[in-house]
């Protein structure tokens, strides 16, 4: 068996060793999220929305990326199933073999690292990767809201409100705003996700924090400690209107140019008028 880097999902290969005269039957496994392809994306969110078991799920992936098919345990390993070559073939796995295969798809068990995502769910497409060019700072808003909504209730269906503001239609429009029509032409009345993509929604918008964290450090400050209890809860609306209003310069006339801006050139605002506090409030500490 061997590893490989490349990210294809289809039956395992073949090769005829004549002078032994040994078929020899080679497994491939992407090595990182990114390495993935849209279908085993989709095959390893199925199976983390169904196992939290970190071996189990490994292993489930495991199979499934390989399409290998366990019959059973004997005296030369595991007697398992598999296409090759166009027909069915008998491979003996040993547990070095297998636990060398679950030590590459470590990652999978770290969601810190997802850096890929599902290009499409429900006849919608992905905005870009880091949402740097595609998301509005209003849409940004919007999908922040929900997946807060997601962290302090953990009912998956908010992700659902989290995908139609970072999902868009056929004509590049936002999913949540009224008039967004699918790949069909028909109008999106609602979105519902599999289990398996609200996994991916969550995977994916959680990344996204984790780099808009490092990239605008002032803005993106932990929350204070609330007590023994941990991070202080959030209020969504004051959070709102605090945001609106460092862009504004309280404004209203210029809400809808803020909320149109591009989302990382807002980030970008309100990272620079965070860190000009911060020195503010060093100035007076000292004085």
């Amino acid at each position: 068996m061997r590893d490989s880097r490349t990210a294809r999902t289809k039956p395992a290969s073949y090769s005829v060793d004549k002078e032994k005269e040994e078929v020899r039957i080679n497994f491939t496994v992407p090595t990182s999220w990114k390495e993935m392809s849209q279908e085993q994306l989709r095959a390893v969110f199925d199976l983390m929305a169904v196992e939290d078991d970190p071996v189990k799920l490994k292993t489930l992936i495991l199979l499934r990326l390989c399409h290998i098919k366990v019959d059973r345990r004997t005296r030369y390993g595991w007697r398992c199933l598999t296409e090759a070559g166009g027909r069915q073939r008998v491979v003996y796995l040993q547990a070095w073999e297998i636990q060398s295969f679950l030590d590459i798809l470590e990652y999978t068990g770290q969601p810190e690292t997802m850096d890929n995502r599902l290009d499409v769910v429900c006849g919608l497409h992905a905005a870009d990767p880091l949402l740097q060019t595609s998301v509005t700072f209003g849409e940004y808003l919007n999908a922040e809201k929900y997946y807060q909504l997601f962290i302090s209730t953990m009912d998956m269906e908010w992700l659902d409100n989290v995908a139609i503001w970072l999902y868009r239609d056929k004509h590049g429009r936002a999913a949540g705003y009224g008039d967004a029509v699918d790949d069909h032409g028909h109008k999106v009345e609602e979105v519902t996700l599999t289990p398996g993509e609200r996994i991916g929604v969550m995977l994916w918008y959680g990344h996204v924090k984790r780099v808009m964290a490092k990239a605008f450090p002032h803005f993106f400050r932990a929350a204070p400690e609330d007590g023994d209890d941990g991070p202080a809860p959030v209020d969504f609306i004051e959070l709102y209107n605090v945001q609106l209003r460092a862009l504004t310069g309280g404004d209203i006339t210029k809400e809808d140019t803020v909320l149109g801006l591009e989302c990382w050139r807002a980030l970008t605002e309100l990272d620079a008028k965070a860190r000009e506090a911060e020195e503010l409030e060093r100035i007076r500490a000292k004085s």
